[in-house]
Order: structure tokens, then sequence, then C-alpha cells
């Protein structure tokens, strides 16, 4: 049988702009702006972006402040979204001695995610908010899942666990009343709004950037991009926010409450100072914890690897006599320092940043924009760095959704360090991994 191969790179190159070419008026309205009466463009810019309007409203219990509360009705406290993408991958590795290289190329079309949002004032200073994915795609694959000749490895049904949800935030919020001035506080599953605010959630971007979600070390699941169970406390002062926060430390483990018996709770502080209405800031992170590693490896470590990371976070979100933009930014400093069955007082740093550039043209319903992306695990030996360039097209042609073509490229070389002798293994290889994504969103 002949079979007809197309690379869906560039054909979804060639659909995508051809319909963004075409004339479109938008304005997006979702479950906050019902409840308000306005536009979305009030609290976003370019996607989900959030203008100064809409990170007071995001940190005052989603609620407009010194708004006057209406009848509780559903439509303004509910939210559905969903994801649907078309991707393309092409992983090359490279044997640094020979030059041989080895390919591997997969695509395929998903429904991603279905979501509900839900959020909103209840009554008293109270408020609370919720993102749950009633169903996000397990990426199954028969020929990799399935049972092999070896009579060990079983089969592994196609229907998962026939719903796959996953909470990704939830808390109860009070706020006092007040603009210029308020207290907030919130428990939960949470994440640092000041994150929140850089690439951790309201974004323009179909991808978190490297330093987000890549972990500082293998064994240690901590990431500056953790929506984890916990509590905080926040304070405004005009154009100034600070909050502390105390969580479980579970990192990138989405359903993990606690580590065995560990009691130890893990601590994180902000402080960003907003400049104008667009949504422009700059702000520092700082996160410090420990994490049990000898009790999953005890064959290398000894005692806990006591950690801590040091992020400075910021974006200038422009009007320039009509030409629309951001320029936006983070980096992070970590270090982690832990006793091995060879070494007392192992230390490993790690550094990671991002700089983006974006373009808001059509007032934000069109949106090129490029980023660039680097992390570092250990920043005593080289060749194990990650990092690469992302392009990406945001368009919005409909009132109540988007669409966003991305393209990146992240390479890295294989070198490492013993936990043992801290012997430094050079490089063998270099990977160069290629994405391409569409990602289609609506939300209503």
């Amino acid at each position: 049988m002949n079979r007809l191969r197309i690379s869906k790179g560039p054909a979804l190159l060639v659909a995508f702009f051809v319909l963004a070419g075409l004339p479109q008026d938008s304005q997006a309205i979702t479950a906050w702006a019902r409840k308000y009466g306005v536009s979305c463009n009030v609290c976003h810019v370019a996607g989900y972006k959030l203008t100064r309007a809409g990170q007071n409203f995001l940190r005052n219990g989603h609620k407009m402040p010194g708004g006057q509360e209406k009848e509780a009705n559903i439509s303004d406290y509910l939210a559905m979204t969903a994801k649907l993408r078309s991707w393309q991958t092409n992983k090359n590795t490279k044997t640094l001695a020979t030059g041989v290289e080895t390919k591997e190329i997969r695509n395929s079309f998903e429904a991603h995610a279905l979501s509900v949002y839900s959020g909103g004032p209840l009554d008293k200073g109270f408020s609370y908010f919720t993102e749950i994915y009633l169903n996000e795609n397990e990426k199954k694959n028969p020929l990799e899942n399935s049972k092999k000749d070896d009579g060990l490895t079983e089969d592994e049904s196609d229907m998962g666990d026939w719903a796959r949800s996953k909470l990704a935030e939830m808390y109860l919020q009070y706020t006092t009343s007040g603009e210029d001035i308020f207290y907030t506080a919130r428990m939960g599953r949470i994440m640092p709004w000041l994150l929140h605010l850089h690439g951790g959630g309201a974004r323009l971007e179909y991808s978190r950037p490297l330093p987000m979600t890549e972990t500082v070390y293998s064994e240690n699941p901590y990431r500056a991009f953790s929506r984890q169970f916990g509590a905080s406390g926040g304070v405004n002062f005009k154009d100034a926010f600070l909050e502390l926060g105390v969580v479980n430390g579970t990192g990138k483990y989405e359903n993990t409450v606690e580590i065995g018996t560990d009691t130890r709770k893990d601590i994180f502080a902000t402080l960003d100072y907003s400049f104008d209405a667009n949504g422009s800031m700059g702000g520092v992170y700082y996160y410090k914890g420990r994490y049990p590693s000898h009790w999953f490896t005890p064959s290398k470590y000894i005692g806990d690897d006591a950690f801590d990371q040091l992020g400075l976070l910021g974006n200038y979100t422009f009007d320039l006599r009509g030409i629309k933009g951001a320029l936006i930014g983070s980096y992070f400093a970590g270090k982690n320092k832990f006793n091995t069955t060879a070494i007392n007082g192992f230390e490993q740093k790690s550094k990671g940043y991002y700089l983006e550039a974006q373009s808001h043209l059509k007032d934000g319903d069109m949106a090129p924009y490029f980023r660039w992306d680097f992390f570092d695990a250990d920043t005593s030996f080289k060749d194990n760095e990650k990092k690469g360039p992302v392009l990406g097209f945001h368009w919005k042609p409909m009132d109540h959704g988007r669409f966003v073509l991305e393209w990146s490229e992240y390479k890295n070389k294989n070198a490492s360090k013993s936990l043992t002798t801290k012997a430094i293994t050079a490089a063998t290889t270099e990977t160069a991994n290629r994405s391409a994504t569409l990602e289609i969103q609506f939300m209503f």
C-alpha cells in the first residue's frame, strides 16, 4: 500500500498564517468579564498576559477592588476551557567522537485537556479560586506500553484511569477591603503570585520557560514552577506587594501531599513593585527547603538535601506611540547542599535565565514573540547546560479563544559529575530537541 507522508511542520505554518491573515474583530468575554460587564481587555493584554488591573484582580480574590457585589450567578463564577494540539518533535542525537547521528521523529493530533476555572468573591472578605482538569491527555502509545515478549511487562489499558483529572490550583482566600492598602491570606494548592505573572500562569506563550520547569537536581523534585499545598499571606501597599508562604515541599509532584514521615516544610517569599497600568513590574523571589533524598537512594545520600533558590523577575510592557509589546525576563540562582556516602558537604550550584521579546499587534490579537532559555543544573563543570531559542505567534481570531503556534530547539550535552569522587565525565553525545506545536484553546 502506498502511503502519503506529509511533514506536519510546514503544513501547520502555511495553514496558520493563511488563517491569521483574515480580518478579525474580536473582544474576549469570560466568566469574570460576564460578572462585571467589562471586556477581558481590562485585565488582559495579548492573550492571557495580565495588566496592572488584572494583577490586582488576581491578588484581591478575583474581584474588583471596591466593586459592588450582585446576587450570585453560576455563570459569573464558572468557565470551561479546552486545549487542542497538533505537534511534531525531532530528536537528533550526535555521538561526538564519530559524528554519527540518530534521529527520532514523532507527530500527532491530540485533545490535550478539558478544564474548569471557577472563582470569585463569597462574602465577608472571603473568596475562592480553582482550576481543575476534568481530563488531560495521557499520550498513550500501544507500541511502547503493551506487553512484550519478555513475559514481564503487562499490557497497559488504553483507557488509563478513565478520567486523569488533575487539580492545578485551589484555595480559599481572605482579603481586607481597600485598594491601595490591603492584606490577604490563602490556603490550598498555591503558587507564588510573582511566578504566576512571569511564566508560571497567565501568559501569552504556549510553553513555560526552561528555568521555571527544570529540576535543580535529579533526585530533588523542586522547580520554580510548582503548585504545592500550603498557605501564604500578603500585603499590598500602593504599587508594592509582599507575599510569604509555607508549603509541603513536594515540588513538581502533582498529587503528593506528604513525603513519608517528613514533617519539615519549605518556605518562600516574594516582593515586587509595579510601574504602570500596563502591568510592568520587577520583583525578587526566594525559596528555601529540605528534601529527604536519602530515603529514596540511601546508597548515594546521607541526610537531607538542603537547598535554596533566589530569583529576579520582571517585565516591561509598553505602548510607545502606538508601538506595543513587552520585554520579559528572569534569572534564577540555586544551591543544593547534602552529604553523600563518600563526601560531606557536597554542594551544587545551579543557574537559569530567560529573555523574551513580544510584539502586540492589532490590540494584542496578533502577537509574535521570541525567547531564549538557559538552564545549568551544576555550574561547576561545562557541557551539562540546556539552552535554545523559542519562536512563536499568538493569534486571537474569535471572542472566546486563541491559536498559538510555537517552535523551539533545545540543545544539551551529557557531561556528568560523580557524587562520590567529584570526578567529571566528559560529554559523549549532543542532543538537539526540535519541537513545533499548534495549540488551539477556547473558553466560555
